[in-house]
């Protein structure tokens, strides 16, 4: 009971230290992000920064919604904020910090704004802007314009470039790699390889295999059911294309 009591006075310690513990830089290095407008709040300059913040609740302690930690940012159980991460965000439930250049990990959910590098969370990850990296999650993945490999049950993005692995769906913008689920892809525009039971596409530049492809403009299709709508032959069975 006391190492108990004694860890979360530890902790607890921590998290006021940082809040005044932040670093001055040189002066070279300052910036200025954008102000989150559903907030309100504008992250530090980046001249202005700690090696180490501890959340536990929004705005609990209140320096973790607007700090730049370069080392370890963690959550007992969440941490958020529209500052930057350049090393290691961690939580217990939620990890929510707008810009994250390493790695990012919770327990349920993590979410941000600008990443780059690995996300990682069992229940849900969340980009709202451009991701650069790995996202990965047993349940859920969503991210704006993408490039690298985005692998769960469930994957959305904006353009993807990359790797796409889904156990149930991929749907996306203009994608240019190779996508990959149980049942069904859907993109707009493809320029590589797809593969699901069902692929759907509006142009294709690329190649569908599955049981039912679909494209309104141009591809290679093997499959049982293939359905290009400017071929010359718009359905045919086990091979179709249009160039």
């Amino acid at each position: 009971m006391k190492k108990w009591i004694l860890t979360v006075c530890a902790i607890t310690g921590a998290a006021w230290l940082s809040v005044g513990a932040e670093t001055t830089a040189p002066a070279a290095a300052a910036a200025t992000a954008p102000a989150a407008a559903e907030t309100g709040l504008t992250a530090r300059p980046l001249d202005q920064w700690t090696p180490f913040q501890v959340g536990f609740l929004p705005h609990f302690p209140s320096a973790q919604m607007t700090s730049n930690v370069y080392g370890i940012k963690s959550g007992w159980p969440m941490v958020c904020g529209v500052g930057r991460v350049y090393g290691l965000e961690a939580s217990w439930l939620y990890s929510g910090t707008a810009e994250i250049y390493g790695i990012q990990a919770s327990w349920a959910v993590c979410a941000n704004r600008r990443f780059d590098g690995i996300q990682s969370a069992f229940a849900a990850c969340v980009n709202e802007e451009s991701f650069n990296g790995l996202q990965a999650t047993l349940a859920f993945c969503m991210a704006g314009n993408f490039n690298g490999l985005q692998a769960s049950a469930l994957n959305i993005s904006g353009n993807a470039t990359g790797f796409q692995a889904a156990a149930i769906t991929n749907v996306t913008g203009d994608i240019t790699g190779f996508q990959a689920s149980v049942v069904a892809n859907v993109s707009k525009k493809l320029t590589g390889f797809q593969t699901a039971l069902v692929n759907s596409v509006e142009e294709s530049c690329g190649w569908q295999f599955g049981l039912i492809n679909v494209s309104k403009k141009g591809g290679f299709q093997t499959g049982l059911i293939n359905y290009i709508e400017d071929a010359p032959i718009p359905f045919f069975p086990i091979l179709n294309f249009s160039f």
